[in-house]
C-alpha cells in the first residue's frame, strides 16, 4: 500500500518525473525491472494459490483454473475497469498478457509435474526464472530494442 501511495503521489503531484523516466532510457530501465521483478512475484503468487485452491479434475492437478489465474494477475490490470469488457484485446495481446500467460503456463507445468521433482528451493527457482524472462521481455520492448522489419 506504501508503495501505491507514492507512485499515485508521484504521478499525480510531480507528473514533470514521467517525463523523465521517458527521456532517461537508464531511469527507464530500472523501473521495467522493478515493475517486471513485482508482476513476477504476482504470477507465481497467484499460479501456486490457484493450484491450492482449485480441484483437481481430469489431472492430478488442475490445469487450465492456475494458468488463467496467473495470466489475469499478469496483466496489469488491462481489463480493468470492469466495464471495458474485452476491449483490451481487440487489437491484439499486448506483451504483458502474452508473458503472463507463458510464464504462468511454465510455472504451473515446473511445480506440478515430474519435471520438479528433486529439485531443491523450486519455487525460488521458479520465481528466479520467470522474472529474469519478463525483465528480459520487459526491457526489450521498453526501451525499442526489436529488430526492425524492413519493408519492401
Amino acid at each position: 500500500p506504501i508503495a501505491i501511495m507514492i507512485s499515485f503521489s508521484i504521478h499525480y503531484y510531480f507528473p514533470v518525473v514521467w517525463e523523465v523516466v521517458t527521456l532517461v532510457p537508464w531511469v527507464k530501465a530500472c523501473i521495467i525491472v522493478l515493475y517486471e521483478c513485482v508482476r513476477a512475484k504476482v504470477v507465481l503468487t497467484f499460479t501456486i494459490a490457484a493450484s491450492a485452491a482449485i480441484a483437481p479434475s481430469l489431472f492430478s492437478f488442475p490445469l487450465f483454473g492456475p494458468i488463467m489465474c496467473g495470466t489475469i494477475s499478469g496483466c496489469g490490470g488491462a481489463f480493468l475497469p470492469m466495464n471495458k469488457g474485452l476491449d483490451p484485446i481487440l487489437k491484439g495481446l499486448g506483451y504483458p498478457m502474452i508473458t503472463a500467460c507463458v510464464g504462468s503456463t511454465l510455472v504451473h507445468l515446473f511445480m506440478n509435474t515430474s519435471m520438479s521433482e528433486g529439485v531443491i528451493g523450486k519455487k525460488e527457482k521458479a520465481h528466479f526464472h520467470l522474472v529474469v524472462m519478463f525483465i528480459t521481455i520487459g526491457l526489450v520492448n521498453g526501451l525499442g530494442l526489436k529488430a526492425k522489419v524492413k519493408k519492401d
